[in-house]
């Protein structure tokens, strides 16, 4: 009976239009793009598995917003906007928002090292140490690992055990040449807020600086605050086409929480879009100037393949529209969000499956040509030579999983390796997957759930391939 009911609440769709505060004069009817963008979406969650989505659209001050499937496969209630979700590293730019508020103020410099607030902070490698400033802890390029997620404590000292655990931490690559995303630099920011601020907890002072000021009433780091709201609960992905969606839910401890704890809804995270544009609360004070604004959402530092990095966000040029976007992955959980500052448009997208990304990519693909007329041209595979795929061959480590790539006859292979996050096993090896060339140093994936996705060699300075560039993060040969 449980199956059946499941089933049933699968295939509903909850469609909502409301009124909000921030931003104001939301639509009373979805127009013809938000049916379709709504439409393809529920296609997707059906076809993958995904069991519920939440979408949130805004141009020009106009909202809409809708809840797609259900909360939970166990205990099926409808999502709706108003559904709170896990954003995972959606929570980032939180973090260094109320860096450059606290810069803006005088109560820090961006430009200053890490030492002067955090003088106990120290990785393994001296010079990394000493050089680190501020603003480098949003813009990936330490060199220091950038996965640890081990649990200290669960009290307001978590980030004080976890920036003195850090003394132990290797160096990848060296400080300031090479851009491989960090989780560990928030942890670092989120103890510097702390430090700095004098605050009690970091948790409280992002809630005193962003949440209240915005009107985000169902935002928190904690589930016990949202204890009224309906929760979505994670679920791991399938990928044998034939089995239900297993329920996945393994919260990061609070060490971790400047680097992806926060949870939200739809409806909240359309106000933090509208701050994006305007850097107002929502009574309409100037909350962030628009130049802090502007830096945070500017192209400063370049990242992977077309993409570049400001103040934490991800800024990518879109058929010449600057679009700004950062995405989130917990257990069971993945969210996106995407605003192109200039055409004030944005949409987040926020799921409980670990497939939710492919569709929230297909969705903003689509939301992007539908209100933007814009389109972002795919890398494609292209016949190459089985020589020109040799050096992608071998072992490749990571913080938190590996790549397995070796040819199949003459087809090239990789396989996901996923290693255990302090000590529990959280997400599920996907099949085997075939690779093509892309190019030059390149391979695109070419089936499976991460189709589309391309990895680079990346060659020292003898030509020699160093590094193995995939989906933000850094992977070294194994010897």
């Amino acid at each position: 009976m449980m199956k059946k009911i499941a089933a049933l609440f699968t295939c509903l769709v909850i469609g909502v239009m409301l009124t909000v505060p921030v931003p104001a004069a939301a639509q009373k009817n979805m127009d013809t793009r938000f049916e379709e963008i709504r439409s393809e979406a529920q296609r997707l969650m059906d076809e993958i598995k995904v069991p519920g989505i939440a979408i949130g659209i805004i141009r020009d001050g106009k909202v809409q917003m809708a809840g797609l499937g259900i909360t939970n496969l166990n205990d099926p209630q409808a999502v709706t906007e108003d559904t709170v979700f896990y954003i995972g590293s959606v929570t980032k730019p939180f973090t260094s928002t109320v860096v450059l508020k606290m810069s803006e103020r005088g109560e820090l410099d961006l430009e200053a090292p890490v030492r002067k607030y955090l003088p106990e902070f120290s990785v393994l490698d001296r010079e990394a140490s000493e050089k680190a400033k501020v603003i480098d802890l949003f813009q990936h390029r330490t060199g220091w690992q950038g996965d640890y997620f081990e649990d200290p404590s669960s009290g307001e000292d978590a980030l004080e055990k976890a920036v003195r655990a850090f003394r132990f931490l290797p160096q990848r690559t060296p400080y300031g040449e090479v851009w491989a995303y960090n989780n560990i630099n928030f942890v670092i920011a989120g103890r510097l807020i702390q430090v700095v601020s004098r605050a009690k907890s970091y948790e409280q002072k992002v809630k005193d600086e962003l949440f209240l000021p915005l009107g985000m009433t169902h935002t928190s780091f904690f589930m016990s605050e949202l204890m009224a709201d309906r929760f979505a609960v994670g679920h791991a992905g399938v990928y044998d086409g034939t089995s239900e969606p297993q329920v996945s839910f393994a919260p990061f401890p609070r060490s971790v929480y400047p680097a992806g704890a926060i949870l939200s809804n739809a409806s909240d995270m359309m106000k933090w879009i509208q701050f994006q544009f305007d850097g107002k609360d929502k009574d309409g004070t100037q909350l962030l100037s628009t130049k802090l604004l502007d830096m945070a959402h500017s192209p400063l530092v370049e990242g992977e393949l077309s993409e570049y990095i400001g103040v934490t966000w991800f800024v990518e040029d879109i058929g010449g529209v600057r679009t700004v976007f950062h995405a989130g992955r917990s257990a069971g959980a993945t969210a996106k969000m995407l605003f192109a500052p200039d055409k004030k448009f944005g949409i987040v997208v926020l799921t409980n499956s670990d497939r939710g990304i492919e569709v929230y990519d297909a969705v903003i693909a689509l939301a992007l040509k539908k209100y933007l007329d814009i389109e972002k041209i795919p890398l494609v595979a292209i016949t190459a030579d089985r020589s020109s795929l040799e050096p992608f061959e071998g072992l490749w480590l990571g913080d938190n999983e590996d790549y397995k790539i070796y040819f199949d006859n003459d087809q090239l292979m990789a396989e996901r390796l996923y290693k255990p996050l302090g000590g529990v096993q959280i997400y599920e090896n996907p099949p085997p997957i075939s690779m093509s060339s892309a190019g030059e140093d390149m391979v695109i994936m070419t089936d499976g759930p991460y189709k589309g996705t391309v990895g680079e060699l990346l060659r020292d300075k003898s030509g020699k391939p160093a590094f193995l560039s995939m989906q933000h993060r850094i992977f070294r040969r194994a010897e």
